[in-house]
């Protein structure tokens, strides 16, 4: 009974996918009213024609361009030599500023109050040497004039006195010089105590004076204010730069690393044409003067070009555009950059012979952007293609 069950079950399913099939097969049908519609056909592409190149012979100027920007060649990063709060600054960036001026300073308290008494206090001890040293000569003053009355006295007793008298002058004259040497002695030592003390008192000042000092900026020369960095209020470390301060007589341009592959090309000493932003009219010549190989250096900028042009009025961060000439060749066989095919580190060209086209390898040299140098592979009048 039960397998007789399972074959009329199995065959129910079996029922059941045939009237699947068959009516997925009459969706597949043509409706009435429906319209068939030839697909348009797909042109075959026709390739365009490549530009044909010809080998000739010519100059390339091999450079590298950066773009720089206007510094001075005096530049220092000023600081406090010690920490605190900023009180200010005086100045912003951009400002003209003379030697000695005032730039900044940090929130010193009551120092100048500290400052004042100290002065104060070593006035008065100045002055006390300065009595001291009057008291010293009017004692010795009287000393001395009562040491010269008794030798008159003694002097003017003569062989006729009595002994008893001549002895009693002798003494009092004996008594006048020892006093006055003792009272020398008294006010030197005396006077060397006031003295002590104003030496103090002085160093107390300059301890002062100096702590005041270092609270305050002043400018070394006279320059701009290239920038600042913080505000009132601000803590700041000791010896952490706040601002930055140059010479603007001293200029030179500075300018950031190159590429990879152009940065072995750059020695010191190589000549730079320069053209001002500000001055396009006018060309000038300089000099690469340092070729860092990181960005590590001052402000990040680690190509530096020296120049001379005196009579062009050029601002700090004025922006130049550099050429550095690395090699110059005349003459050589030369193939369009584009007409030059690259396969990983294959180099090659598609040399025109006859109707057809042959892959030729080439070895390159410099460049100047737009052609490069042929070194082996082409001869002068072949005709490539463009890639």
């Amino acid at each position: 009974m039960l397998v007789h069950f399972g074959y009329a079950k199995r065959c129910v399913v079996g029922l059941a996918v045939c009237f699947l099939v068959a009516a997925l097969m009459a969706g597949c049908e043509q409706l009435p009213g429906d319209v068939l519609v030839t697909p348009t056909p797909i042109p075959t592409p026709v390739p365009l024609p490549k530009a044909v190149h010809q080998i000739e012979r010519g100059d390339i100027v091999d450079s590298v361009t950066l773009l720089g920007l206007v510094d001075s060649l005096q530049r220092v990063n000023l600081s406090f030599r010690i920490g605190g709060r900023l009180n200010g600054f005086h100045v912003e960036p951009g400002d003209m500023v003379e030697a000695g001026q005032l730039l900044a300073e940090l929130d010193v308290g009551f120092l100048p109050h500290e400052l004042a008494k100290a002065e104060k206090q070593l006035e008065i001890a100045r002055l006390r040497v300065q009595a001291a040293q009057g008291a010293k000569e009017l004692a010795l003053a009287e000393a001395q004039a009562t040491l010269d009355l008794g030798r008159l006295a003694l002097e003017q007793a003569g062989s006729g006195a009595e002994d008893a008298d001549i002895a009693r002058l002798e003494l009092a004259v004996a008594a006048a010089e020892t006093k006055l040497a003792l009272l020398a002695d008294q006010h030197d030592r005396e006077i060397a105590l006031y003295q002590a003390e104003a030496e103090l008192k002085a160093i107390d000042v300059e301890m002062l004076q100096d702590r005041f000092e270092q609270a305050q900026l002043l400018a070394p020369f006279d320059g701009v204010v290239r920038y600042t960095d913080g505000e009132a209020g601000q803590l700041v470390a000791e010896y952490a730069p706040v601002m930055g301060l140059a010479a603007p007589d001293a200029l030179e341009i500075r300018s950031s690393l190159p590429s990879e592959e152009e940065l072995p090309k750059l020695r010191t000493g190589q000549a730079v044409t320069i053209l001002f932003r500000d001055h396009p009219q006018r060309e000038v010549t300089g000099q690469l003067i340092q070729v860092s190989t990181s960005s590590d250096g001052e402000d990040g900028l680690p190509i530096r070009v020296e120049f001379d042009a005196p009579d062009l009025a050029l601002e700090i961060g004025a922006l130049a555009d550099l050429r550095i000439v690395v090699e110059r060749k005349e003459g050589i066989l030369t193939i369009p950059n584009v007409a030059i095919h690259s396969y990983f580190n294959r180099r090659y060209a598609l040399v025109k012979e006859g109707e057809s086209t042959i892959e030729v390898d080439i070895t390159l040299g410099v460049t100047d952007g737009e052609r490069t140098e042929i070194l082996a592979g082409l001869e002068e009048d072949e005709q490539v293609f463009e890639r």
